[in-house]
């Protein structure tokens, strides 16, 4: 377990001393701070007055409008790079003539990147939680917020796992965050497309396609769990990629558990049995 624990707390440091995550937490802080300026300062008094009846839940914008996308693709810009750059430097081989197996190493690799994931987006919450009271007073229902995070936590495995194998597959990290910034951005566009049809055509049955999608489930879990909170619908709708309604919170758990677990595990045997090299250019 030690060495478990000293691989996860290199693999934070190591990331941590990129420029690319110091960007992704300036991101954040501008993300979080503008939507919230952005809804306090409404440009008209008749915006004001839209907002005013939403104004107990604006908690929940910081909490979800991050994990429509800019949270994946922080999940992906971590993960793509966490084994494909160890290649890129040599240091993976490096480590393998240290008293380390391999299976402890890309556990610690995939255990330490999601939990730099997860302090970034609660760092998140904490802006969400305090600007929604500085500027719009008492927040309702805050007794959801551990359950709507859990599970934007939970969606945010689905496109970590599917950038994690890739980096380990292809060995290069710009062609795995391109790779796999693809496969999101395409599964949103498809997906919204066919829900589109579907409605269009009041046929179901394209709503069942887009269920197969990784994006599916990783975007729509938080607002299935989010529809128990009482008079947010409006604002759910508004926050969300796609339309709400259909499919289940079990069928979203399901997809989520597909997307994140098959391609964690084609990254662990690709790891576990390919030869490494000593350096990949």
């Amino acid at each position: 377990m030690a060495l478990l624990d000293k691989v996860i707390v290199y693999e934070i440091k190591r990331a941590v001393a990129r420029r690319k995550v110091i960007s992704l937490v300036s991101i954040t802080l501008v993300f979080e701070v503008g939507i919230y300026l952005l809804l306090e300062y409404a440009g008209t008094s008749r915006v004001a007055s839209l907002l005013d009846p939403f104004h107990p839940y604006l908690w929940l914008v910081g909490i979800l409008l991050p994990q429509s996308l800019l949270l994946h693709f922080i999940a992906i810009s971590i993960s793509s790079g966490s084994m494909s750059e160890e290649y890129e430097q040599g240091t993976v081989d490096f480590f393998m003539t240290k008293p380390i197996t391999r299976m402890t190493f890309i556990t610690g690799k995939f255990i330490g990147g999601f939990i730099l994931v997860l302090l970034i987006y609660l760092l998140m919450v904490a802006l969400s939680i305090g600007f929604s009271y500085s500027f719009f007073g008492a927040q309702e229902y805050v007794n959801f917020i551990p359950l709507v995070v859990g599970s934007v936590i939970l969606s945010a495995v689905t496109f970590y796992s599917i950038a994690f194998a890739l980096g380990e597959m292809l060995r290069k990290s710009s062609l795995a965050f391109l790779l796999s910034s693809s496969i999101l951005i395409g599964s949103i566009l498809v997906t919204t497309i066919l829900i589109f049809v579907a409605t269009i055509l009041k046929d179901p049955t394209y709503y069942g396609y887009a269920q197969y999608l990784p994006s599916w489930g990783a975007e729509e879990l938080p607002f299935f769990i989010a529809q128990h909170i009482p008079n947010v619908y409006l604002l759910l709708n508004f926050l969300s990629v796609f339309p709400i309604g259909q499919g289940t919170t079990a069928q979203a758990a399901v997809s989520i558990f597909g997307y994140s677990s098959i391609p964690a595990a084609i990254g662990y045997i690709s790891f576990l049995r390919r030869d490494i090299p000593k350096k990949v250019t």
